[in-house]
């Protein structure tokens, strides 16, 4: 069950915005971070798939959602790794630095389950984890409360991404697989690919005022560590960004082992979202560069108690961020591929109960 099942299944396109950049990037047969980078092919239990930052159900509140492992239970694995720590990482001033993680902590599977710990580091701490507060923890699959008011769950959910993989390969990859493209089924309509799939899913519900002491704007990214060397295997913040823009294999596990606030000078990320949208989307070079100071660093930008409108303010689950995102990167030339959002649910845990 490694990149090659995956890619013939087709769960590997993450993200449609890739559009003429997945036809011609070496990497093409991927997607966007459901496995966006080769060193994750056998990682896939520290794979990150989506983050998700939006308005909880109840008032004054805030939920932060990573799922990883993509396709569960078929490619990725329903158990979450031993060996790696998954983090949730806030930046309450803007310089892309996390002042703020919560960190979940695995044991092993036993009898069908897990048991977990969230701990939560705050300042200097959430970049070195050195010491940091137990808020409590408990076992894969249930909710369960935390110190200081706070919600927590980790456990198989159905994977809240949508999109239309097939019309996506006839289009880019040209296969004659019976589609003329988006948005040609009756209707029209699309097909959603990922309506059955499951993920692994960890889903904080806080109050505001602990992510937010003014109430303003956070940054919030995920990232997944080596539990031994604490080596960055996966990171994410909005969707898209390193399948998209990063083409070469060199390019894509150097953006996943590189920190937010680096990526804006760091090797040829902001070159290559500038080469991108000039190449796609007919942009000028003046506004490509406007363009990618905005999706660098590769943090999910979120005013704290606004409604979420992915993926430039937060992203709630069933906004269309590859609506959106087919229209930046095209400049307009394709606006949408005609597959709505799933069914999620109105409380905690948001993300609906997985597929049988």
């Amino acid at each position: 069950m490694r990149i090659a099942r995956f890619v013939q299944l087709g769960a590997g396109f993450a993200a449609a915005a890739a559009i003429a950049v997945v036809a011609t990037a070496p990497l093409g047969s991927r997607a966007a971070d459901h496995l966006d980078a080769p060193n994750l092919a056998a990682r896939e239990d520290a794979d990150i798939n989506d983050v998700y930052v939006f308005q909880a159900s109840a008032p004054g509140r805030t939920a932060i959602a990573v799922t990883t492992s993509p396709a569960a239970g078929v490619i990725g694995p329903i158990d979450y790794a031993t060996n790696v720590r998954y983090k949730i990482n806030i930046d309450r001033n803007g310089d892309a630095v996390e002042d703020l993680a919560y960190v979940l902590d695995f044991s092993a599977p036993a009898s069908g389950s897990q048991s977990y710990t969230v701990t939560r580091y705050t300042g200097a701490n959430a970049r070195s984890l050195g010491q940091g507060v137990t808020l409590g923890g408990g076992q894969r699959g249930v909710a369960n409360s935390l110190k200081g008011d706070g919600l927590v769950f980790a456990g198989l959910r159905a994977d809240p991404f949508f999109f239309d993989l097939a019309a996506f390969k006839h289009v880019v990859l040209g296969q004659a697989n019976g589609r003329t493209g988006f948005c040609d089924q009756p209707g029209p309509a699309g097909i959603d690919f990922f309506a059955s799939f499951n993920t692994n899913a960890i889903v904080l519900d806080l109050p505001n005022e602990s992510l937010s002491d003014s109430g303003g704007a956070i940054g919030v990214w995920a990232t997944t560590l080596d539990r031994a060397t604490g080596t960055m295997i996966d990171q994410m913040g909005r969707p898209a960004i390193n399948t998209v823009f990063n083409h070469t294999v060199a390019d894509k596990e150097a953006f996943n082992a590189t920190p937010p606030s680096q990526q804006p000078t760091s090797g040829n990320f902001r070159n290559n979202i500038i080469t991108t949208l000039e190449t796609l989307g007919g942009y000028s070079p003046a506004t490509a560069g406007a363009i990618a100071d905005i999706l660098l660093p590769d943090v999910l930008s979120y005013t704290v108690g606004t409604a979420a409108a992915g993926p430039l303010n937060g992203r709630a689950p069933a906004d269309d961020v590859i609506d959106v995102e087919l229209g930046l990167v095209t400049q307009g030339g394709i606006t949408t591929d005609c597959v709505g959002p799933h069914t999620y649910l109105s409380t905690f845990p948001y993300l609906n109960v997985p597929h049988k």
